[in-house]
């Protein structure tokens, strides 16, 4: 194309000179060959370029300014280091240079180019550098896509079935596919450069050998087939002159050549396809979804050339029907999960519209992102294959159809004579026994699986007199344990209607067995002390009260019950508590050793013990269940190991002997319970028979329980206030104390219903009552001002504290009535201190942040450790009323204060004394450093208004 005036740079109007000509002529042509031409003159530090320089580096002639580091900016910045050395190291030894690199045009277009240059001298004699630009970007693009079908054809190489390789004209090994390696049972790298007739001289001379001289000297195409015995393999083996050499293609074909000899319409159709590679490649390029076959897919399916031009619809549509969906599903999923192969059999139509069985197997090429670029397979057809495989699969099933069914059967099937010797043994019989059946025929099965002769002979006996006998029945395995099963034997009899054999199928009931135990356990025993439980002992009881009235002996109940059970769970936790009650029936088990007495679990920290044989005269009865209960008191004296903490526990128990007019076990276990609570009654850990008394004892205590429930309902408790004073006399604060009214108008003392509302849980709902009312409480006092510095001192019991969500109930308190925190100090008793220490220190440390202070309670009479002590956040120690008492006649009460008050002024904690009755205690106490009081002398417990 030109300009309007002719020239096709357009830069000369009209027509031209000669030196005109010429720079038209070498401008067309650098245009056309895409070559720049340059010069750099030295002196100047100058660079000129000619227009198709400027193009190719796509700048215009103002753009360029002519200098040498303006050209070294449009450079690749990966390749500019190399650009600058070359130019150095021309200037030092000036000399043709050539060298290719990439530039970046100021649209941030990539090109690469090829830069020539050589030196030479102007008419001044100066040294000057010119030379040549050429585009060279397609050629670098026409380079990839060549490299990339490289990659593919190698792909495609590898994936072939078929053993591929090259041999250069001195016979060297070039290239190996993998099954190559496979075929030759070496590895690549030991072949590669390696001569042929060097690595198998056991092929000169032979056909193998000759054939690949003719085909290397004739430059011709040879295909043959030929037994390598070496490898002791058929081989299908063509050879393809190449230019370097030649191109073998081999195919392993002993399959193939043992099958022919099964079948000559098979054998003849596999020679058929030995002409070419069984395999048929293709390649489907998933972005452009174009699929390319090779020449295979012709000869194997009878397909024209240009039969596959449709992308990957081409070969959907010839799988058969019923196997696209499951084929094509298979295909993607192993696409999209990024697993590397995929492989399936299916049906593949062919050109004459049968069907072929194909193995299809394929390889997945990914981007570095993952995405799938190609997918490289190859195809098989497995049809004569599959077709004697059925057949040789159809005559051995009919030759072991029966041997199949029997030992496909889960059970143990033998067949015996009648003397019992073993002529059939299936695999259900082998899995049962440990005995294969090479073991066992032959044998008898007295020798082999028999633990008693006498149970043989029985069964045997019966099936020869009735035809048939089933049972249970102990057996031996191989390993000598014994196994229970359920026997079916079946006589079968001669043509002469003689007895000929014996047919035995056994099922192992081994967990028949152990779920019959299980269910047994589970209904009678107790789970966690694998004592018998509540319905054994009610059984075992029934039995013992009726064998005592039909026989005459005497007999005794023993009910059992942990001291201080629920103070363990509350402080060690539940399943310190469980392993107590384990290692307890252990020693109660050893100490009644009997095996007509029974030791049973009643509930919880409950145990029970039904002595049986005991005498028939009620005293000495009584003497001999108070010896077993003595023992059993002895059996606690150890302490019990929890996990590596030493608890001390102890029983009470109590007592109640079989009585002739007794009207029913119920009536014995009450007893025995009642005697137990007289025990606890009297102190603990000690033994207590039954008393009619204890009755009344205990209806009280059912009634009281129930008034303590409907008060809490209805709010039937009040508040008691006890002044705290100082030193001069001075109210400083008072101490709340709990108040209840029976609704029958009867005071009770908290001596009573504290410890009951302890037991029974009730504490908790008590305890947080009683704070909440003395928050309320002390919120009134701060309205007035005489009130208003008033501190309120409220106790908390160890089980309330131990709440996981005490702290959070605490601050929920304050925050609902409004209550100051700072004048708030909760009384905590030493028995919080016997356990869970780290805990306790964390909760009080929750609560001392938000201000509420602590006072120890009752300090001196626990036994709760110093070093502990000093790492609780306390603000006071309060003096037992027990010490206060007697401290003016007994030197030991006087001592214990006296420590105490120097205790507390060591740890920088305050001191009040409890319980301080007259002026001579007041004043001994503060003789000595105490400057806190409170009982009273200063003021009985009263209700806020009378405060």
């Amino acid at each position: 194309m030109t300009t309007d005036n002719g020239s096709a740079s357009g830069e000369h109007p009209g027509v031209l000179d000669r030196r005109q000509l010429i720079e038209w002529q070498l401008a067309e042509v650098q245009g056309i060959g895409h070559v720049g031409t340059w010069e750099f003159h030295p002196p100047s530090e100058q660079l000129a370029w000619s227009a198709e320089t400027r193009r190719i580096m796509g700048v215009d002639q103002s753009g360029f300014d002519g200098r040498i580091e303006s050209y070294l900016a449009l450079i690749h910045p990966d390749d500019r280091r190399a650009v600058v050395a070359a130019i150095r190291e021309n200037r030092q030894h000036p000399r043709q240079t050539e060298l290719e690199h990439r530039i970046v045009q100021p649209d941030g277009t990539l090109r690469y180019v090829r830069v020539h240059g050589v030196p030479y001298r102007d008419e001044a004699g100066q040294l000057m550098l010119a030379g040549t630009l050429h585009d060279v970007t397609e050629a670098h693009q026409s380079t990839a896509e060549l490299q990339a079908l490289s990659r593919r054809l190698l792909g495609t190489l590898e994936a072939m079935a078929d053993a591929f390789y090259t041999l250069d004209r001195q016979w060297r090994f070039t290239y190996l596919n993998a099954a190559t390696e496979r075929l030759l049972r070496r590895p690549r790298h030991e072949l590669l450069g390696k001569v042929i007739w060097d690595e198998y001289p056991d092929l000169v001379g032979t056909p193998f050998g000759d054939q690949y001289e003719f085909a290397m000297a004739r430059r011709q195409a040879v295909a043959f087939e030929e037994y390598y015995a070496p490898l002791r393999v058929w081989k299908e083996v063509r050879l393809v002159p190449t230019d370097e050499g030649l191109a073998t293609y081999t195919t392993e074909i002993t399959e193939r050549k043992r099958l022919q000899e099964l079948e000559r319409e098979a054998a003849e159709r596999f020679k058929m396809v030995a002409r070419v590679t069984s395999d048929i490649i293709w390649d489907w390029d998933v972005p452009n979804d174009r699929l390319w076959w090779s020449e295979g897919a012709q000869s194997v399916f009878g397909y024209d050339a240009d039969a596959f031009g449709n992308g990957l619809d081409d070969w959907v549509s010839r799988i058969a029907p019923e196997d696209r969906e499951r084929v094509v599903d298979g295909v993607y999923a192993a696409m999209n999960e990024g697993r590397e192969t995929w492989t399936g059999e299916y049906r593949f139509l062919r050109g004459d519209g049968s069907y072929a069985t194909v193995r299809d197997q394929c390889v997945f090429r990914r981007n570095a992102e993952g995405a799938t670029l190609n997918v490289i397979g190859s195809m098989l057809d497995v049809t004569a294959q599959m077709q004697a495989e059925a057949a040789r699969r159809e005559a051995e099933a009919r030759n072991r159809l029966l041997a199949s069914l029997l030992d496909k059967a889960h059970d143990a099937i033998s067949v015996s004579g009648i003397d019992f010797r073993i002529s059939y043994w299936n695999q259900g019989a082998e899995r049962l026994f440990g005995w294969t059946a090479a073991e066992a025929l032959g044998k008898t099965k007295v020798e082999l699986l028999m633990l008693a002769t006498e149970d043989l002979d029985r069964a045997q006996r019966a099936v020869l007199r009735n035809g048939e006998w089933r049972g249970e029945i102990a057996k031996r395995r191989k390993d000598g344990r014994p196994v229970p099963v359920e026997s079916h034997l079946t006589l079968v009899r001669g043509d002469d209607g003689q007895p000929q054999a014996v047919l035995e199928i056994e099922t192992d009931i081994t967990q028949r067995k152990q779920d019959e135990h299980a269910i047994l356990s589970l209904a009678f025993f107790d789970h966690l002390t694998r004592l018998p439980n509540r319905r054994l002992l009610l059984d075992r009881l029934r039995h013992a009260v009726a064998a005592t009235k039909r026989d005459g002996h005497g007999g005794a109940l023993l009910f059992i019950d942990l001291d201080n059970f629920k103070t363990l769970n509350d402080t060690l936790g539940h399943d310190k508590g469980d392993q107590l009650l384990q290692q307890v029936a252990r020693r109660l088990e050893a100490r009644v050793p009997r095996r007509s007495d029974t030791v049973a679990r009643h509930g919880g920290d409950e145990f029970v013990i039904v002595l049986e044989d005991l005498s028939a005269q009620p005293e000495e009865a009584a003497a001999q269940a108070e010896r077993v209960a003595e023992k059993l008191i002895e059996a606690f004296d150890q302490p019990f190991q929890l996990d590596g903490h030493q608890h001390h526990a102890s029983p009470s128990i109590g007592v109640a002997l079989f009585d002739k007019d007794i009207r029913d076990i119920d009536e014995l276990l009450k007893r025995a319970d009642l005697a137990m609570y007289q025990a606890k009654a009297a102190g603990r850990h000690t033994i207590r028979f039954f008393d009619l008394h204890m009755q009344t004892v205990v209806n009280a205590r059912v009634e009281l329980e129930a008034d303590l429930r409907r008060s809490l309902r209805t709010q039937g408790f009040t508040l008691h206030y006890q002044r705290q004073t100082d030193s001069n006399g001075q109210t400083v604060g008072a101490e709340a104390l709990l108040r209840w009214e029976r609704p029958s108008r009867q005071d009770v003392s908290p001596s009573v219903f504290i410890p009951l509302a302890e037991e029974t849980g009730l504490i908790l709902q008590l305890g947080e009552w009683v704070l909440e009312a003395a928050c309320r409480q002390l919120v009134s006092w701060g309205s007035r001002q005489d009130t208003a510095h008033l501190t309120m001192a409220v106790n908390v019991s160890a089980r309330q504290f131990r709440q996981q969500a005490f702290v959070d109930q605490v601050l929920q308190v304050i925050a609902r009535t409004g209550a100051d925190p700072r004048r708030i100090k909760l009384e905590l008793t030493e028995s919080l201190l016997v356990a869970n220490v780290e805990n306790t220190i964390d909760t009080m440390h929750a609560l001392k942040e938000k201000g509420i202070g602590f006072a120890l309670d009752d300090f001196g009479t626990g036994y709760s450790s110093l070093a502990y002590l000093k790492r609780l956040p306390l603000d006071q120690l309060k003096i037992d009323q027990s010490f206060v008492r007697d401290v003016l006649t007994d030197p030991n009460d006087a001592a214990i204060a006296r420590t105490i008050l120097g205790l507390g002024h060591t740890l920088g904690l305050d001191v009040i004394a409890e319980g301080v009755e007259t002026a001579d205690q007041r004043n001994f106490l503060a003789m000595h450093g105490c400057r806190a009081f409170q009982g009273y002398l200063f003021g009985r417990p009263v209700t806020a208004e009378q405060f």
